[in-house]
């Protein structure tokens, strides 16, 4: 073994242990909290790590999750929550958090659909035209954002409509008490750098660590405005892992596309659709495609995605 080789498995195995004693450090600390449901959070992280399921679920977030032929990812109109996330709230980025200091923004909802997507992927693979018309258009992105850790037992006829008030009022969110959150998400930021360690991945290299810390946050969010608040407390931080690691254990292969749902899909507006990050951008009236660059902000070739008169 030369030096070079020495000194990358010194450097790994350095890794290895700042991340296990940071885990026990933070499990420690919630412990210590002699709280019931943080006592069951506890127990659900154990649960995931050791049965492999986090691992699985990190690796099909940061996977390539579609055939080679993607092309009907541009046949896919907005649906309801992306419109109404898009119409009411901030896009989200740097420029948001330093200017408008928005917590809950356009692009924290979507990862509502990257979650969504990555567990859908853990049971089917790849994932194909059929498979985003359920993701999009079963109703399970109304159930997690009204019913949350209740979303799997709920009537779908019980759950209020999404509103643009409801939206505006998630843009209004602010964190009340954010030290659990911090903590939990210490301690599960320590778990990826050890399960994907162990698998060949690195979570720096990717953006799962940033994503998943995102859709708890909206899922807390959500609860706080659902209770009628706009403070985040420690009961929307517990309520929304609980939420969390209900839905990566659940099958969602059996929440299906709701025929009234889809029966209308053509008659959308003009749009441009970037293939691949699936980000929608919607012409307003009175301007054309040719006002707009090809080009999306992550790289990626903007399709036209016109309304069927002008097809």
């Amino acid at each position: 073994m030369g030096f070079l080789d020495r000194f990358e498995e010194n450097a790994a195995d350095s890794a290895r242990n700042r991340a296990q004693k940071n885990m026990e450090k933070n499990l420690e600390y919630l412990r210590n909290l002699d709280d019931i449901n943080v006592n069951r959070i506890i127990k659900e992280i154990c649960d995931i790590k050791n049965s492999g399921l986090y691992n699985k679920l990190i690796k099909a977030a940061t996977a390539d999750k579609f055939s080679d032929d993607t092309s009907f990812l541009g046949d896919l109109p907005k649906h309801g929550i992306e419109i109404l996330a898009y119409d009411n709230l901030r896009m989200g980025g740097l420029l948001t958090t330093i200017f408008t200091k928005s917590l809950i923004t356009t692009k924290d909802t979507l990862t509502l659909y990257s979650f969504i997507e990555s567990v859908y992927f853990m049971h089917k693979s790849p994932l194909e035209k059929e498979d985003m018309l359920n993701i999009y258009f079963s109703g399970l992105d109304e159930r997690i954002i009204f019913a949350l850790d209740n979303f799997n037992s709920v009537y779908f006829e019980e759950l209020p409509e999404p509103t643009p008030d409801y939206f505006q009022a998630l843009n209004k969110v602010k964190w009340e008490n954010k030290t659990l959150f911090s903590k939990i998400s210490e301690l599960m930021l320590s778990i990826q750098d050890l399960v994907c360690e162990n698998t060949g991945y690195t979570v720096w290299e990717s953006t799962y660590a940033a994503l998943e810390d995102l859709f708890v946050q909206f899922l807390a969010a959500c609860n706080a405005v659902n209770n009628g608040r706009l403070g985040i407390g420690t009961e929307d931080t517990i309520v929304a892992y609980k939420t969390f690691f209900k839905l990566i254990k659940t099958d969602v292969t059996k929440y299906k596309a709701i025929p009234e749902r889809i029966t209308d899909l053509d008659n959308h507006g003009d749009y441009l659709v970037c293939k691949k990050c699936r980000t929608y951008y919607q012409i307003p009236e009175g301007e054309s495609v040719g006002d707009y660059s090809d080009n999306c902000e992550c790289g990626g070739k903007l399709k036209y995605l016109g309304s069927p008169a002008i097809k």
